[in-house]
């Protein structure tokens, strides 16, 4: 992985020595992180760093995740969907509930919209162009000069969900020193509504009213559809 993970390759079991992420003279770091903002707050709040937050529809979440363990070298038996559903809707999954999870991040980017940058991989997928301009924006580095429409271009293409997965190395079953993992396990399909080849429609009733009870009272209205 070209970005290092906070939880894992600085912090975790497999952390790298630190010279690993020193070799550049910028005072700039890019970091991914899983964990939820409510581990981070007291961390980032003073600090000056600025925060991108990728989320997704809970059903293709869910969905996504399921596959994932199915693949997964880090789990004994693969789950029955049944049980990931039962998980996912009782919030046992990796890096805590999946709702509390984006909504910490949501509102966080509602008080800090100057730090926090939340989006949804749905708006991602249907307007990449404009969304990747609005993150430039807010990085600090607009497109705004000669020849940036090209370089936009080269960034949307080359970022891609279609690009990134036809590199050999992400079809590949090798894994990483730091996590036992297949490469070929961080790609799928990438589709939206992809739920639907996989719940069934008490699965999607099921999900859909803990969507409402978590997220529409809250006033996020996001995740029914």
């Amino acid at each position: 992985m070209l970005v290092p993970t906070l939880e894992v390759q600085l912090y975790g079991a497999q952390q790298q020595s630190p010279s690993t992420f020193a070799s550049t003279s910028s005072p700039a770091r890019i970091l991914a992180t899983h964990l939820p903002h409510q581990l981070l707050a007291d961390t980032v709040k003073p600090s000056d760093c600025r925060m991108v937050y990728v989320t997704r529809n809970p059903k293709d979440t869910l969905a996504s995740f399921w596959q994932f363990v199915l693949k997964s070298r880090s789990y004994e038996e693969p789950w029955p969907l049944e049980v990931a559903v039962e998980k996912f809707s009782s919030g046992v999954v990796p890096f805590g509930p999946y709702y509390d999870h984006v909504l910490g991040y949501w509102k966080e980017s509602l008080e800090r919209p100057e730090k926090v940058f939340f989006i949804t991989y749905e708006e991602l997928k249907d307007d990449t162009r404009t969304h990747v301009k609005r993150l430039a924006d807010f990085l600090g580095c607009p497109f705004n000069g000669d020849g940036e429409e090209e370089v936009l271009e080269e960034i949307v293409t080359g970022c891609s969900f279609e690009k990134l997965s036809n590199y050999e190395v992400n079809k590949s079953t090798e894994h990483s020193q730091w996590m036992k993992l297949p490469f070929s396990s961080f790609f799928r399909k990438g589709d939206v509504g992809d739920h639907r080849n996989y719940l069934s429609n008490e699965m999607v009733e099921r999900i859909d009213t803990i969507t409402a009870e978590k997220f529409h009272e809250s006033g996020f209205m996001y995740g029914i559809n």
